[in-house]
């Protein structure tokens, strides 16, 4: 049985997630992420070097069975979520299966991001 986390310790955890995530969007499409606090989130990023204002930023959602789970998503300037991906405690991307169950997804969190991302600024 894995071992179940605390919020504070998924949060501890999520800035070596986004300096992966940072350094792939940078990298890749040449934009930059600044670290924003906004309350509801574990981790806000506002984007720089794109002519669109959005944020990137993972959102922590507690389980009934005391695991937590976080959707990391891009804000966009009209408010409207759009998820990348899901992550557990151990920041693997997960999806849920048909029978309703979560399971790992075989793609990374940053090649998601990056999908996500170029609809957004195309």
């Amino acid at each position: 049985m894995k071992k179940i986390i605390s919020s504070e310790q998924f949060m501890d955890k999520s800035a070596s997630f986004f300096a992966d995530i940072a350094h792939v969007l940078s990298t890749k499409v040449g934009i930059r992420l600044s670290s924003v606090s906004m309350p509801q989130n574990v981790a806000c990023y506002q984007v720089r070097g794109t002519k669109r204002h959005l944020m990137l930023r993972l959102v922590l959602i507690p389980l009934s069975t005391g695991r937590m789970l976080a959707r990391l998503s891009w804000l966009d300037c009209r408010g409207v979520d759009h998820v990348c991906c899901y992550i557990n405690e151990s920041f693997e991307c997960l999806m849920m299966a048909s029978d309703g169950r979560w399971k790992k997804q075989k793609k990374s969190a940053e090649l998601l991001c990056l999908q996500g991302l170029e609809p957004l600024v195309a």
